[in-house]
């Protein structure tokens, strides 16, 4: 028993070992948007579709830092999905500076912020379309430099990462390991590549359009159903064989996605259910297996080998424990330096992966009932059916 043990901990430790190696390859020396903003003469008209609903304390930052971008170009459609906090009034403070749409009512089958984005970019004139979200600020050369970016890179979706504005406790703890988690599982810099067709990823925070791109692969009426439309977005332009860039810029746009722990847990819990796809038992259950195996397991060996140390100083739990901490802690405390977070929140991943997991077991749980997920007002999570479809809007 004792030898059996002993070879599948040196196995989980070789498996974590090549984690580390895979998060090397892909996340490290991750492009960043380059500073330089220099067009062409010709300057494509760029419509900035901004969806909201009851954002009443980041929506007037957010406007005003579109207003202010240093890009004349420009059109601002704000689709206000019948805000009850407030937001109408402080978007009405910019008349004359935006175009505000009030949204018509939900159709069966769509996702709230989809038929937002889709009523803006029904009023849009732009060969450019940019869809952002209500909680991010943007720098005044951002718009200047992403459509610069992609005009060089002959992009048709070039989407950002940006800096992520992190100031409670639960932020700090929770925020980085799901960003951390989320890149692996897409590829990180392997989105990038258009050999890599399965690697794909588009961020709704900032994603910058070719309008014929856009039109190509249906728009967000193809992903009229899915609450993480981003991801779908991406998987669509990569299929159809367009050209997708995903760069760093966190000169360029912060977001605070989430300001408290019960916002964390219910934002998460609703695209834990959406990338599961069809949220099946089996692949929900298989990741959150494999979230214990090689992110939590490793610290419990560790711990069991301290605790063994008195007796038997070098045991295999104590050596193969510290070695597989090394490396997932390297890799959070790479990510949290990166990000300006105190490397101590890093010493706590394994807890921040126990609250994932709990998230995914709440997510599995209410989506296999067909409880549903309550955000902003609205209950999403009916079982998703069929392939991602191309249609035209």
């Amino acid at each position: 028993m004792s030898l059996a043990i002993d070879a599948l901990l040196v196995v989980q430790s070789t498996l974590v070992f090549l984690l580390a190696g895979y998060e090397y390859l892909t996340l490290m020396h991750f492009p960043a948007l380059p500073v330089d903003a220099t067009h062409t003469s010709n300057r494509s008209l760029v419509s900035i579709i901004l969806p909201v609903r009851d954002q009443a304390r980041t929506v007037d930052e957010c406007v005003a830092s579109l207003v202010g971008l240093d890009y004349p170009e420009k059109e601002i459609i704000v689709v206000d999905g019948n805000s009850t906090d407030g937001t109408l009034d402080i978007l009405r403070s910019f008349d004359g500076k935006i175009s505000l749409v009030e949204e018509e009512p939900l159709p069966h089958g769509w996702v709230g912020k989809n038929w937002a984005c889709h009523m803006g970019y029904q009023q849009a004139r732009g060969d450019l379309l940019l869809f952002t979200d209500g909680d991010s600020t943007h720098s005044r050369d951002s718009l200047a430099r992403t459509v610069n970016y992609l005009e060089v890179t002959k992009a048709d979706l070039v989407t950002l990462a940006p800096a992520a504005i992190l100031r409670s406790f639960w932020e700090k703890l929770l925020q980085p390991p799901i960003f951390w988690l989320i890149m692996m599982f897409v590829g990180g810099k392997w989105v990038n590549d258009d050999s890599k067709p399965r690697w794909a990823l588009g961020n709704g925070q900032y994603m910058l359009f070719r309008r014929e791109a856009y039109d190509r692969v249906g728009g967000h009426s193809a992903v009229r159903d899915r609450i993480s439309e981003d991801y779908s977005l991406g998987r669509l332009i990569k299929a159809k064989g367009l050209r997708l860039r995903m760069v760093a810029a966190s000169d360029s746009l912060g977001v605070r996605m989430y300001s408290s722990l019960p916002e964390i847990w219910r934002g998460w819990r609703k695209n834990f259910y959406s990338v599961s796809g069809n949220h099946p038992l089996f692949r929900a259950t298989y990741r959150l297996a494999l979230l214990f195996t090689f992110l939590v397991l490793p610290f419990v060996v560790l711990v069991y080998g301290v605790y063994l140390a008195p007796a038997t100083p070098l045991n295999v739990y104590l050596l193969t424990g510290a070695f597989m901490a090394f490396f997932l802690w390297l890799g959070i405390i790479i990510l949290d330096r990166s990000i300006r977070i105190s490397p101590l929140y890093a010493l706590l991943l394994p807890f921040a992966i126990l609250f994932y997991i709990g998230i995914g077991i709440d997510s599995t749980i209410r989506g296999a009932l067909g409880m549903g997920f309550s955000w902003k007002g609205r209950i999403y999570g009916k079982p998703i059916t069929g392939q991602l479809e191309v249609t035209v809007p």
